[in-house]
């Protein structure tokens, strides 16, 4: 039998418990689709690659438009302008589109084929509701083809 003191005591310990929880994230909106530690997991993924291979890593997450291959060079080609090896993984999640684009030294180093896999696996992990997942997987496939400087 539970005395009237253990009782007491028992339902105090639950109050400081839960006052002292954690609160839940925010859900994820359409316009901030990452929490901090998944931006903290790509921005990881993306400096390990830009390091290992000497290319320069970018992600781009939004709409890519009417025309995504057409966006998704033009983002290209204002990295091109900063780097000699830029490549970009640019992704609409809204409509579910993915283009990985490299060109000069990165389309040398990361041939179509290895592009067109790493895609594959992203869009499984994209699938499965991974969005952080997949570009992670994405760049570290990528990363790993192209090799170390």
């Amino acid at each position: 039998m539970t005395t009237s003191g253990q009782l007491e005591r028992t339902q105090q310990a639950q109050v400081r418990t839960h006052d002292f929880s954690t609160p839940r994230a925010a859900p994820v909106s359409p316009d901030r689709p990452f929490r901090p530690v998944q931006l903290a997991r790509i921005d990881e993924a993306l400096t390990l690659a830009s390091a290992d291979t000497g290319l320069l890593f970018s992600v781009y997450v939004g709409p890519l438009g009417p025309e995504p291959r057409v966006r998704a060079e033009e983002l290209f080609g204002k990295l091109a302008v900063r780097h000699p090896a830029p490549v970009l993984l640019a992704l609409s999640p809204a409509e579910r589109r993915l283009e990985i684009v490299t060109g000069g030294v990165s389309a040398r180093r990361i041939p179509n084929r290895v592009a067109a896999l790493a895609a594959l696996t992203m869009r499984a992990s994209f699938t499965s509701g991974d969005l952080t997942g997949g570009i992670v997987g994405g760049l570290r496939q990528l990363a790993d083809a192209a090799g170390s400087i």
